[in-house]
């Protein structure tokens, strides 16, 4: 069970208010991967460049994904959740993979980079979500090299009816 929810939400806003003032939340006319017309654009990419802040965002994405239990590895939707995810994974001591964008087609010619073995517990790490394709993506080259997901944990969801994995 999470800790002192209070303190939780203190930090939630608090964290919001940051992402803020980085210029995360764009306001103006835009278009979503999905096509969707906004006037709220998340641009979560600004984090790489406030190292302070992602930390802080890592922590609590991890304060709630170690709630599931037998978690023996992280993967982040590239490719602004990885470095949210290589934090996670430095902190935590748990093992990350990497799910490239595409096969390479050179040397070993993995999709999935890192080792694991099959049954391997798997969580995922997104930025923000919108459908939820790119998740489902992720999922499903998990599950087809032999890894169970079970769970993901997302910085932003816009709730415009993202499906559940």
């Amino acid at each position: 069970m999470l800790k002192n929810l209070d303190a939780m939400d203190a930090e939630l806003k608090e964290l919001a208010i940051a992402l803020y003032e980085i210029d995360a939340f764009k306001f103006g006319d835009f278009v979503t991967k999905v096509g969707l017309k906004t006037p709220i654009y998340f641009d979560l990419r600004v984090l790489i460049s406030y190292p302070k802040i992602m930390v802080r965002l890592a922590k609590i994405l991890w304060t709630f994904a170690e709630e599931c239990s037998d978690i023996t590895q992280i993967c982040g939707v590239p490719y602004t959740a990885l470095p949210l995810a290589t934090l996670i994974s430095a902190d935590s001591n748990v093992p990350m993979l990497i799910k490239r964008k595409e096969t390479k087609a050179y040397g070993t010619k993995k999709i999935i980079e890192g080792n694991f073995k099959q049954g391997d517990h798997c969580v995922i790490i997104e930025d923000v979500v919108t459908s939820g394709s790119s998740i489902l993506e992720t999922a499903f080259i998990l599950r087809k090299e032999g890894l169970k997901v079970t769970d993901t944990f997302v910085v932003i969801d816009r709730e415009q009816n993202g499906k559940k994995i």
